[in-house]
């Protein structure tokens, strides 16, 4: 019962409000305007999935616990503080023989976050890891420190292009803006970068002498869009 009645209040107010905001219109001279604003913020927060798995050599198996040793020792060799370092999740699949057809060993994987200020520990990480115990590496998110921040300055730059613009168009034609009646943000897109993936093979091709050149970050663009009304005043 309560449901029901919350529903008949919303929709008999909601026409209502709608109704006074256009009585009020009605009776002040009002500019419609929007304004937007843009940022591009490098990342200093970087997320990267590092996947270690168990592999055949010689036909013998390489315990997923010296592929994890091996990983921790590079690691701490960058000075990587062990609290960016958290473990994901761990799976196991069965190795299969495609010339024989029969499945082989039980080979166990785990995923590592590494959490990266910048790119050149990561580029000097990728560069030391043993290739061969490595499922995939790939940059799972990215942020930064003063998101929210960043988030608030170019929404305040978005209400000021908005006003820059009312005051252009009426100085246009004599008039002049007046107070703030309605400040509504619309359907704001944050810019976001989508995961770059560096299988084994592409890692030591990044790596080798003939290679590529070191991963960039890309960086994320923020963009907020305000629309506002204003009084025309004489």
């Amino acid at each position: 019962m309560k449901i029901i009645l919350t529903f008949l209040t919303a929709f008999i107010l909601g026409p209502l409000s709608v109704f006074a905001q256009q009585q009020v219109y009605a009776s002040k001279p009002i500019i419609e305007v929007s304004g937007s604003a843009e940022m591009d913020v490098t990342p200093d927060e970087i997320y990267v999935s590092v996947t270690l798995r168990e592999f055949m050599f010689e036909d013998k198996k390489q315990p997923i616990i010296k592929i994890e040793n091996d990983f921790k020792e590079v690691i701490n060799s960058l000075k990587i503080d062990n609290k960016l370092l958290s473990l994901e999740g761990a799976y196991g699949t069965f190795d299969y023989d495609y010339k024989t057809q029969k499945r082989g060993e039980f080979l166990n994987a785990k995923t590592y976050i590494i959490k990266f200020s910048d790119m050149d520990k990561y580029n000097q990480m990728v560069m030391m890891l043993d290739k061969k115990g490595i499922e995939n590496i790939h940059i799972q998110r990215t942020s930064h420190s003063k998101m929210e921040e960043y988030r608030r300055k170019v929404k305040v730059e978005a209400l000021k292009a908005a006003k820059e613009k009312a005051d252009l168009l009426l100085a246009a034609i004599g008039k002049q803006t007046g107070e703030i009646q309605l400040i509504r943000e619309r359907d704001n897109n944050m810019g976001y970068m989508q995961p770059m993936y560096l299988k084994s093979n592409v890692a030591m091709d990044i790596n080798s002498e003939s290679g590529g050149q070191p991963i960039e970050m890309q960086k994320l663009k923020l963009r907020y869009e305000i629309e506002a009304h204003f009084l025309i005043t004489n």
